[in-house]
């Protein structure tokens, strides 16, 4: 075979300088690559856990008027910005208001009550202690009256009286205990009289206590006719309309902290054995994938999504497939750059650096 043929055929076999130093090359830059990944995940990737199962999330609050009625006033619309305290919703007062000014002439009425009571309970006292005085004054006349009957009997015995004046004693004596008898009479009365008294007194603080407690309440509900923002946040959802009629917890409206927002991530079982709070978390956003969003790990949930739902899984019959379940992590964020705003329901990715905890 002739040189020339031997070069031919090792062209078509590319076995030439070129294509040798071109598949070195390719080896050793593979084999770099794999060593600096196998760098890169002993010394910062095996550290990583990531997913992209992660929304952003916020305390969202539903309002809702603890009172019924007719609606008066909306002066916050869909997308508005509200503070703590502002007002979202008003109701018709008027019925309210009649209510509460009722019970405040029934609580003036019965304070009047228990004044008049409680003064004829006093007068009685007075009128108790005149009875008693007479009534001890008619017993000292009884008494010196029995005495002389007693003594002018003697008297008649020994003829020493005519009986004429005897029986004039003995008349008296008798009038003198019926005296007795009406005082006790009148004692007896004037004591029921402050008893009846203290006792209407009585009757009448628990009717004021009541009509005091309906006050309260009324006043309550006069108050809760103006629905308030309990705290800043953004209003959503609004549906509810002037002169609509609205019940007791019906929601009307959200409001959303746009303020707080934080992230739930939903990391596989397998990846959540060395996360704690405190770790640090990168968050990439789908709508806003430039930004640099940070966090660190809030709380682990105490269990996995899948036990939180109406009808959590059964595995302990029939056939069983093992599933991979996922366990909530809440991330509380660092201050966000600025413009940057992220409302609850959009979707992120969060990565959790676990260096630095036990066994890792």
């Amino acid at each position: 075979m002739t040189q020339l043929s031997q070069t031919q055929n090792a062209s078509a076999f590319g076995d030439t300088p070129l294509r040798r130093i071109i598949l070195i090359i390719l080896v050793a830059a593979l084999l770099l690559a794999g060593i600096g990944f196998g760098i890169y995940w002993y010394t910062n990737g095996r550290y990583l856990q990531h997913t992209d199962n992660a929304y952003v999330e916020a305390d969202i609050a539903v309002i809702a008027p603890k009172i019924s009625g007719y609606v008066a006033k909306v002066p916050v619309t869909d997308n508005q910005s509200v503070k703590r305290g502002d007002t979202l919703l008003e109701l018709d007062p008027a019925d309210y208001g009649a209510t509460r000014d009722r019970l405040v002439t029934e609580v003036t009425r019965q304070q009047a009550a228990i004044g008049s009571a409680t003064s004829t309970a006093a007068a009685q006292g007075a009128t108790i202690a005149a009875a008693e005085a007479a009534l001890a004054s008619a017993r000292a006349e009884a008494e010196r009256a029995e005495a002389d009957r007693k003594r002018y009997e003697q008297l008649l015995a020994e003829r020493w009286v005519p009986r004429a004046t005897y029986e004039q004693k003995v008349a008296e004596a008798a009038s003198r205990e019926a005296a007795v008898a009406q005082a006790q009479a009148n004692v007896a009365a004037a004591r029921a009289n402050r008893t009846a008294a203290m006792s209407g007194a009585g009757g009448a603080r628990a009717a004021s206590a009541g009509a005091t407690a309906a006050l309260h309440s009324a006043e309550l509900d006069l108050g809760n006719t103006v629905v308030r923002a309990p705290f800043d946040g953004v209003i959503g959802n609004r549906t509810v309309r002037v002169g609509q009629f609205v019940r007791v917890g019906q929601q009307v409206m959200v409001l959303v902290p746009l303020a707080s927002v934080y992230v739930v991530a939903n990391f596989k079982e397998t990846q959540i054995g060395r996360m704690v709070p405190g770790q640090v978390a990168h968050i990439t956003v789908d709508a806003f994938p430039d930004a640099h969003v940070t966090g660190r790990i809030l709380s682990v949930s105490p269990a996995a999504g899948s036990r939180f739902s109406m009808l959590p899984p059964e595995n302990a019959t029939g056939n069983f497939t093992k599933i991979v379940q996922r366990v909530p992590v809440k991330i509380a964020l660092d201050p966000l750059p600025a413009g940057l705003r992220l409302v609850p329901g959009m979707s992120v990715e969060a990565e959790i650096d676990v260096r630095g905890t036990p066994g890792s």
